[in-house]
């Protein structure tokens, strides 16, 4: 739990320390934030629950809606977050956040902190998935550079067994060599007649 004071702090830091118009979600975020987190934008509007505040931190988007005996928290990480889109009208602003569960639409008045929000939202978007390029880069690297030390390596040339010369009963002094290993060569069948291919011979000239 954050004491009042630090997010009140925050908050004056930024200029959204609302008086009147969303103090009750205000009063709200002690019991939302962690210790060590920290606001860097806020703004009053409405999404399609109604009047809500949207406090943009440095490890997620919160979307909060206090009304009498009600209460609705959204916490969108910005891992989650696919694509985020503004849009300002004369009067009033929207920002599209799009995930992979849902779309939020918030609307607001304050068309400047609207758009402060969503450049910082954009920028932690961005953050985050270039981290993660660069890790996957870096990792395929080493990878390709472990490939090619190995095929650079000298191949050390397979070992041959050589037959033992033992001593046959027949001879008892000159000693002969034992093949095991070897078989005689096969012959290719013809599946289709059955009879090795090399002995078929054409009955004819060739010319025909």
């Amino acid at each position: 739990m954050v004491d009042a004071k630090i997010i009140s702090e925050q908050l004056r830091r930024i200029g959204c320390d609302y008086a009147v118009w969303g103090r009750s979600e205000i009063n709200e975020l002690g019991n939302i934030l962690m210790d060590d987190e920290q606001i860097t934008q806020a703004v009053n509007g409405y999404y399609d629950g109604g009047f809500a505040l949207v406090c943009v931190t440095n490890y997620r988007v919160l979307i909060v809606d206090k009304k009498p005996l009600t209460l609705t928290v959204e916490d969108l990480r910005y891992d989650m977050i696919a694509e985020v889109d503004f849009s300002s009208r004369v009067f009033s602003s929207v920002l599209h956040i799009y995930t992979p569960m849902r779309t939020l639409i918030f609307t607001s008045w304050s068309s400047v902190k609207l758009r402060k929000s969503m450049n910082y939202i954009q920028q932690r978007v961005m953050e985050l998935r270039n981290n993660e390029f660069l890790a996957a880069q870096f990792a395929m690297a080493q990878g390709a550079a472990r490939a090619k030390d190995k095929r650079k390596m000298p191949k050390s040339p397979a070992r041959q067994s050589v037959p033992e010369m033992v001593a046959t009963p027949m001879t008892g002094e000159r000693p002969v060599a034992e093949f095991d290993d070897y078989k005689a060569p096969q012959r290719v069948v013809n599946p289709y007649t059955k009879v090795p291919l090399l002995s078929r011979r054409r009955k004819y000239p060739s010319f025909y």
